[in-house]
């Protein structure tokens, strides 16, 4: 078993028990012994993949947990995706259907998911069946947990083959082709708009919560707990990012289209392989598109585009410029 394979096999596994099967212990020497930094000197992906095994079996030796909604369904944690500041994000299963659960797991956390079912009822209402809802994350039901412990549970339909911008950057170390950023940043740049539109700002667009479909070069916004009404400041931000803020938000001064562009340009320069502290890009990106990259970065919010789809418009005058019509550009990751 190679690296990529094993790498398939943690992703694709619905649950920690289906990934080990029978056998925990023998699986887990199998798999140990395909990513051991030892025998992969230097790999970071063997590290991670190292931890997460150890993770993996961590819960697969716990009994599995149910958390039951005022629908009456119940929901059987089949295992953790991802462990926020304030939430975890769970993969379950409820009547034979998949969904994503993230449960708030201390203080102030049940305040932020309920920004999240705020704004996302909000966008989702207002796209209906049109296109835009494509962008947003479809969340199924939001509710408070009914033990002691007040814990605010935000439903989401799953739809497979997403990966977070982070699992992308993983995978492709130094950096995305200028055409796949192309189409990374028109596609965000259209959720922002059609959100900027509707009054809110997301406050958070980081490569945590930018989820990337690569068969249909698809984006999908997550994280709405950081959300707010547009020229309202944003009142949390996440600690491991902090770093990537403009000054509008670390001043807690009012935040607009500027401010959520000036962060999807950062992802941008992080796909790409650069430093997102600097806004500085490899090589390999065409100085025009480094140019426009970055006047999406100045430190005066006033000095910073201020309307996404109007930036959208421009971008693909230049896409055209420099590509020629647009073209399918398959990225895999296999």
């Amino acid at each position: 078993m190679t690296l990529d394979e094993l790498d398939k096999l943690i992703r694709e596994a619905r649950s920690p028990q289906e990934l080990f099967g029978d056998d925990l212990a023998a699986a887990l020497r199998r798999f140990r012994a395909v990513c051991h930094p030892d025998r992969n000197p230097g790999d970071p992906r063997a590290e991670r993949l190292y931890k997460d095994l150890h993770l993996l079996a961590e819960q697969a030796r716990r009994p599995p947990v149910t958390i039951a909604s005022p629908k009456g369904r119940d929901y059987t944690l089949l295992r953790r995706l991802a462990a926020g500041e304030v939430a975890d994000v769970h993969l379950a299963t409820a009547g034979g259907n998949d969904y994503v659960l993230k449960i708030s797991r201390r203080r102030g956390g049940a305040s932020l998911l309920d920004t999240e079912r705020a704004a996302l009822v909000a966008l989702l209402t207002a796209a209906g069946n049109v296109h835009y809802a494509k962008y947003f994350p479809t969340l199924a039901e939001s509710f408070l947990s009914s033990d002691a412990s007040g814990k605010r549970v935000n439903v989401f339909t799953r739809h497979p083959g997403l990966y977070t911008a982070e699992e992308v950057r993983q995978r492709y170390e130094t950096g995305l082709d200028g055409r796949h950023l192309a189409w990374f940043f028109k596609r965000l740049l259209t959720a922002l708009g059609f959100a900027h539109r509707c009054g809110w700002i997301h406050g958070a667009v980081l490569p945590s919560h930018t989820l990337i479909q690569p068969e249909e070069h698809g984006v999908v916004l997550v994280g709405w707990g950081h959300a707010t009404p547009l020229g309202e400041h944003v009142r949390t931000l996440s600690a491991p990012y902090r770093a990537w803020y403009p000054p509008e938000v670390l001043e807690r001064k009012p935040a607009g289209a500027f401010t959520d562009i000036f962060l999807a340009a950062k992802c941008v320069v992080y796909l790409a392989g650069g430093d997102p502290a600097s806004g500085r890009m490899p090589d390999t990106v065409p100085p025009e598109m480094q140019r426009f990259v970055r006047s999406c970065l100045l430190e005066g919010p006033r000095m910073r585009p201020d309307n996404a789809w109007e930036l959208l418009d421009e971008f693909d005058e230049l896409l055209h410029a420099l590509y020629g019509p647009p073209k399918f550009f398959h990225l895999s990751m296999s």
